[in-house]
């Protein structure tokens, strides 16, 4: 299992909602998070941990 983040957009680019989604893969993480909006055709911004990458020059800060 993977930890996937899902952002969903309005029309203008703004995040008005987000959600952790466990799932297998980033395909079944698109299929849970599209269920979540039924009748909508978000605008899905999906990540997991183990795939991304950050540039040497950047760090994390705690929030």
């Amino acid at each position: 299992m993977q930890t996937f983040r899902a952002y969903i957009q309005n029309a203008a680019g703004a995040v008005t909602w987000a959600a952790w989604i466990e799932a297998d893969h980033r395909q079944d993480a698109e299929s849970q998070a599209s269920a979540l909006c039924p009748g909508q055709t978000p605008m899905l911004d999906l990540w997991s941990a183990t795939e991304r990458k950050l540039a040497d020059s950047c760090r994390l800060d705690p929030v």
